[in-house]
């Protein structure tokens, strides 16, 4: 039961750095377990934060990140007509947030003058990852991230805010009884 949220203080970003970002420049990946029947879960709840994504790292701001996310998850799964269970849910939701320097560094054969002063930049990138378990067998049933560059120094929380939105938008809703 990992929602491992991982979207380390999302700020200032490049929306042309990666492949299928959207407009706000947060590139979104999901995928739900085609053996899982979305229709019986009407529940959440969270367990404890996961550490970061593989590959990122904790930052000074993360525990404060994790902490701003949460009601953003919730909300988003409640505008999704889940109801947050006071003990244990039909859904476990668990998530965490990190962070990663890259380098970019572009090579051309016919020199690099006149490559605008981006191309060789270093920048760092947040990351959201969302896992959906089932609450009674541990399943895991849906799986989302999101990546995009960040700002470390501050936490841009409208843009946090998107990350969630973005990234939990093709989660299923809760259907009624």
């Amino acid at each position: 039961m990992v929602l491992l949220l991982a979207a380390s203080a999302c700020a200032s970003g490049n929306p042309d750095i990666a492949p299928g970002a959207s407009a706000a420049g947060i590139s979104i990946h999901t995928a739900a377990n085609p053996a899982a029947s979305f229709d019986r879960y009407r529940t959440f709840s969270f367990g404890p934060s996961e550490g970061p994504p593989t590959g990122y790292q904790m930052s000074p701001r993360s525990a404060e990140v994790q902490r701003r996310l949460q009601p953003l998850i919730a909300a988003a799964l409640v505008q999704k007509a889940y109801v947050l269970a006071p003990e244990k849910g039909d859904l476990l939701i668990m998530f965490g947030s990190g962070l990663r320097d890259v380098s970019t560094h572009s090579v051309s054969s016919v020199g690099t003058g006149w490559l605008p002063d981006d191309e060789n930049a270093d920048f760092v990138e947040g990351s959201l990852v969302i896992d959906a378990f089932d609450g009674s067998s541990g399943t895991r049933v849906w799986h989302g991230a999101s990546r995009a560059n960040i700002t470390p120094e501050r936490i841009d929380d409208a843009r946090l805010q998107r990350s969630t939105q973005e990234l939990l938008a093709p989660f299923p809703a809760a259907t009624k009884k």
